[in-house]
């Protein structure tokens, strides 16, 4: 078959698909009519699923005969942003109608694009060679639904030999996909933490314990734990997105929250920033006479390592559906992801899907309120999601696991505590 044929054949309904959820995101945990969508695309399609309560949506597709089992996983939440009605060329073609709320990730695009992998597929169910798992997973943005992903897993003894993930990405125009191995997203740990002062008036500083005093002396002291204590070599950065105190510049708040995140592919360093990290804050709190709490301190998580074997197998699948010019090798990337799990457990790669079009303002990155893709390369997506997939079903290569063994061997309760996360709450039963 021609994959990327029947892809650009379908590239009006994977743009509708896409508008629709992203003018109706939802957030993680929540995405209850995102998951009536999905359900609803898979029985006109007529493939089989399940509904992993409060986890994702998992169908099947299997071939004429036995063979490997490949899963390709989409995520489907959204983030809360107020988005931008434009980029910074152009009105976007569609905008979020719900306040707060929007997919500055391009999740909706993933969704949309394994969906229309998921036709192609059962078009052609003739020609797969095995067993197709196609994920939906829920709460990739700091939910930890793909904790009950894996429960169910482990619970019915679902089997499988690789995975394939896509994340969309400006750095490429449409028509071009990332799939190499090694280093694919960091590791991460995130922290938010709160100093408590006593609150007073600006004119009697003397009288009251500015949180604020605290803080400064904090953030100075995170800032030196890289050059300080992680060797130069090892790759890491640390970024604070929110501090929040006060509403009145004459007045000496009580209380000073302050959050980040630290960024890592050596989990030995993200442990060393996570111990200082403890230690600057009790240590400068009990110098400022101030209390901390640490409302949120979890990691350090895994980071996504592409198997070498299953990304050659990818790219040359992809090479002969796409074109001999269609991979691109692209630098390191240091933002997170659940996929962390996958490529733990499996042989998996996470390809970059080319959605970036400098001349109509598409450059912005994921998490950022002006963050908008070009549409036109959602049917490559879509065809890179089905010819690695087949690719690798139709290989003999036999793909080895890279990741640790000793990870590897924890279940996910074991893997979850490791990693320092807790588990997700149920939220399903919120459903209207």
């Amino acid at each position: 078959m021609d994959i990327l044929k029947e892809s650009l054949a379908l590239a009006e309904y994977t743009t509708a698909i896409r508008r629709h959820l992203h003018e109706n995101p939802e957030l993680s945990g929540r995405e209850f009519n995102t998951v009536k969508l999905i359900c609803s695309e898979l029985d006109q399609i007529g493939i089989d699923y399940v509904n992993i309560p409060d986890g994702g949506v998992l169908a099947t597709i299997d071939g004429p005969v036995p063979g490997k089992t490949v899963l390709l996983r989409a995520d489907c939440d959204a983030l809360p942003i107020e988005e931008l009605p434009h980029n910074p060329k152009q009105p976007k073609v569609c905008v979020s109608k719900v306040p707060g709320v929007s997919h500055m990730c391009g999740h909706d695009s993933h969704t949309a694009m394994l969906l229309t992998a998921a036709k192609i597929l059962k078009a052609n169910q003739d020609q797969i060679k095995g067993r197709v798992y196609l994920l939906f997973e829920r709460g990739e943005e700091g939910g930890g639904n793909i904790y009950w992903i894996f429960k169910y897993f482990e619970e019915q003894g679902v089997k499988i030999d690789a995975s394939f993930a896509g994340h969309t990405d400006v750095s490429l125009i449409p028509g071009y996909i990332g799939c190499q191995g090694g280093p694919s997203y960091a590791g991460a740990l995130g922290y938010q933490i709160k100093i408590t002062g006593k609150g007073g008036h600006g004119s009697r500083p003397d009288m009251s314990i500015n949180p604020i005093d605290c803080f400064v002396s904090i953030y100075e002291c995170i800032k030196s734990i890289r050059m300080n204590y992680v060797e130069p070599t090892v790759i890491m950065t640390n970024s604070m997105g929110m501090v929040k105190a006060g509403a009145a510049g004459n007045v000496i708040p009580q209380e000073l929250t302050f959050g980040g995140t630290c960024r890592f592919y050596d989990a030995a360093a993200g442990n060393i920033f996570k111990t200082k990290l403890v230690e600057i804050c009790e240590a400068q709190a009990a110098l400022f006479d101030c209390k901390v709490e640490f409302e949120k301190l979890t990691g350090p998580t895994l980071p996504v390592i592409n198997n070498n074997k299953l990304a050659a197998i990818g790219a040359k699948a992809i090479r002969a559906a796409l074109g001999d010019e269609a991979v691109k090798v692209l630098p390191l990337n240091m933002g997170s992801e659940s996929y962390s799990y996958f490529s733990t457990y499996y042989p998996s790669v996470m390809m970059a899907i080319g959605i970036g079009n400098p001349e109509k303002g598409m450059t912005i990155i994921q998490h950022n309120p002006g963050f908008d893709l070009d549409e036109d390369g959602m049917p490559y997506g879509a065809a890179a999601y089905v010819a690695a997939g087949l690719g690798f079903l139709a290989a003999d290569e036999v793909v080895e696991h890279e990741s640790d063994p000793v990870l590897r061997a924890k279940n996910i309760d074991e893997l979850r505590a490791f990693t320092g996360s807790k588990t997700p709450p149920h939220l399903d039963h919120l459903q209207k």
